[in-house]
């Protein structure tokens, strides 16, 4: 699904629907998959675990909602995780919670773990604000009215609107779309109101 990192996705999470998958209280909206990698949204519900049986992966995380468990805590909704392990035995929710999340996409023995919540918004371009997370990846915080200059993705672009409207020459996307942009893409993005989105760059 979407295997195709030269062509652009476009989707809007809100308006698809959530599929069960095989253990229960798990459901997922996959965005993309090829091969090992996959990108998707995970809901669990209260006292659900991932798996039953050791699976590792390599995952990135950006908790939406609720609260996420792993073998190295507990994390609250605005926080990001970058493991280069992660083993889905130890995954679960006590009062459930909702992830979206990147599995088997790099090879890095980097681990990172960020509460955006308790961490300080740097100066951007213009108005615009940064919170840095790992290499290739980062929060941007987009004030009222503000413009971006038109630019060029080397290795690609993937953002997720957390809250706002995003908005370029190719549409409009309120919280909740997901966009990939391929290798090369070109884009004059802008925004009305404030908007937050997560934005990955160069990995495609």
């Amino acid at each position: 699904m979407n295997n195709d990192y030269e062509k652009r996705v476009l989707i809007n999470i809100n308006s698809i629907f959530w599929d069960e998958t095989q253990v229960k209280g798990i459901f997922k909206k996959l965005l993309s998959k090829k091969d090992k990698e996959e990108t998707s949204i995970l809901k669990f519900e209260e006292n659900s675990i991932l798996n039953n049986q050791s699976k590792i992966n390599s995952v990135e995380i950006f908790v939406l909602e609720g609260t996420y468990i792993n073998e190295f805590g507990e994390f609250n909704s605005g926080t990001y995780l970058f493991l280069p392990k992660e083993d889905e035995v130890f995954v679960k929710s006590n009062i459930g919670c909702t992830i979206f999340r990147k599995i088997n996409y790099f090879k890095d023995d980097e681990q990172i773990i960020i509460d955006t919540n308790l961490t300080p918004w740097l100066p951007g371009h213009g108005n615009l604000e940064v919170m840095p997370l790992s290499t290739q990846t980062a929060l941007v915080k987009w004030a009222e009215g503000e413009k971006f200059i038109p630019h060029k993705h080397w290795g690609g672009e993937e953002i997720l609107v957390l809250s706002g409207t995003f908005i370029d020459e190719h549409g409009t996307y309120p919280q909740g779309f997901w966009i990939r942009s391929p290798h090369l893409s070109v884009h004059f993005p802008y925004v009305e109101e404030e908007t937050i989105i997560f934005v990955k760059t160069g990995h495609l």
